[in-house]
């Protein structure tokens, strides 16, 4: 058997990456690309996105996997999450 049949990944639940960077980061990256592309202002858009992406990561690192699920959750209207059977984000009070 050949060895690149037995190389075992180290790490299976890894989140998805694009390059370096994980796959929410790679998409606002992207949409600063695409933006830049649509306005004719590619560079800037790239560099732009680029400025995003990077503060995105450094505020994501060391935080929960899903941390951008939690910030959507406390910071977007209930209708955009879909959760049915959760309390509204404003109601802070346990019961019990």
């Amino acid at each position: 058997m050949s060895q690149a049949a037995l190389d075992i990944p180290r790490r299976l639940n890894d989140s998805p990456r694009f390059f370096w960077w994980e796959m929410d980061v790679a998409l606002i990256f992207m949409s600063g690309l695409l933006a830049g592309l649509l306005s004719g202002f590619l560079l800037s858009g790239g560099l732009l996105g680029a400025a995003l992406a990077t503060g995105f990561g450094k505020a994501k690192s060391g935080q929960h996997p899903a941390f951008v699920h939690h910030l959507l959750y406390w910071h977007l209207p209930p209708f955009v999450s879909g959760l049915q059977r959760t309390p509204p984000s404003y109601l802070r009070m346990l019961q019990g």
